[in-house]
């Protein structure tokens, strides 16, 4: 049994996306497959048995027919929390162990999801690094390319953490005008200490899009105008907070954006309309007048009225952008595209000695 665990640096690297890209892979090649994910961080509650997100979306989609219990052994939800902080929760690390070992007897590959970055999961002795070592596992670090020296930085820094246990890296969302950059100077570079990279896959906004209905229902919104453009995809979403005059340059340099303001900023709201916006958020509970809903039903923008406040609203969208869910197909359709464009597979199934 072969086994790839993924882990990153920092959030919105795209494991998420690269554990289900490698797992329709790995099918496709007719080898039997297994998801682990050690601690889920994203309680959900399904058939009645707590597990993870991920754990309920990889089952579905990969066809997996392990107990949700083998497949996320831990959740960190409020209660196993609390119950931490008083300290009265251990043998986490063995729990996991166990599961491990079941789950990936009769597997040819086993894909390892990690938490939000390495460090996750050391409130409870189960990390990143813990976890490597623990499970002797080969780890694939997949990261976002903020700059050249950032990006060099956590790869040198998890190298020493993990010696020759880190067995390869991909960089995900590079900038259009970076990517030349980073295939001929930062990948060399990286290749020179002896760690192979396997690929650099450009940033593509619609990985990162959501659709208006996605976005009303986890800020727990209340839609009242135009219901039937809920499909639409937003890849940006801004605060509307300034004057107007600054509002309608910073929004006409904006495309497929959700604007995010109070109900009584009605000129604001008007002049987001005016512009590329699919849909408009406003906070407080108040609802916008009469001009402003009938500009909306005219331009097709729906409005979604929240109890939440500004701070709230972002912090939920964030958290669903980066969280993927059963309507995502379409995007694994285009990160496969990616994928396959941008990164040697052949490569790293040698390099997890699958090759």
């Amino acid at each position: 049994m072969k086994s790839i665990f993924i882990n990153s640096v920092g959030v919105k690297s795209g494991k998420s996306l690269l554990a289900w890209a490698l797992g329709l892979i790995f099918e496709k090649d007719g080898l039997k497959v297994g998801y682990f994910k050690p601690l889920g961080v994203q309680p959900e509650v399904v058939d009645g048995v707590l597990t993870d997100h991920d754990a309920h979306l990889m089952k579905n989609v990969l066809k997996l027919k392990d107990p949700y219990h083998l497949i996320c052994p831990v959740v960190l939800n409020h209660d196993t929390i609390f119950a931490v902080f008083r300290r009265k929760v251990g043998g986490i690390l063995k729990e996991i162990e166990d599961s491990y070992r079941k789950l990936s007897m009769d597997k040819d590959i086993v894909i390892i999801k990690g938490g939000n970055s390495f460090f996750d999961g050391s409130i409870v002795g189960a990390n990143g690094v813990t976890l490597t070592k623990a499970l002797n596992m080969k780890v694939l670090l997949v990261d976002r390319f903020i700059s050249d020296v950032t990006f060099v930085d956590n790869v040198r820094f998890i190298k020493e953490l993990l010696g020759d246990r880190l067995q390869g890296v991909i960089i995900t969302q590079v900038m259009p005008e970076k990517i030349d950059y980073v295939n001929n100077v930062v990948i060399p570079f990286i290749e020179g200490d002896g760690i192979p990279v396997y690929g650099s896959i450009p940033e593509d906004k619609f990985l990162g899009a959501i659709s208006i209905r996605k976005a009303s229902e986890v800020v727990a919104g209340e839609v009242i105008c135009c219901k039937d453009r809920l499909e639409e995809l937003a890849t940006n979403y801004v605060i509307g907070a300034m004057d107007l005059e600054l509002a309608i340059n910073y929004f006409r340099r904006i495309n497929n954006k959700i604007v995010i303001t109070g109900a009584d900023r009605s000129d604001l709201q008007i002049a987001a309309m005016e512009t590329s916006t699919k849909g408009i958020i406003l906070t407080g509970g108040r609802y916008p007048n009469s001009v402003v809903i009938g500009k909306a039903e005219e331009k097709g923008v729906p409005i979604i009225v929240v109890n939440l406040d500004t701070y709230s609203t972002i912090e939920r969208l964030d958290k669903a952008v980066i969280t993927l869910d059963f309507e995502d197909e379409k995007k694994i359709g285009r990160y496969m595209e990616l994928f396959r464009k941008n990164v040697d597979i052949n490569r790293l199934k040698e390099g997890f000695g699958m090759g």
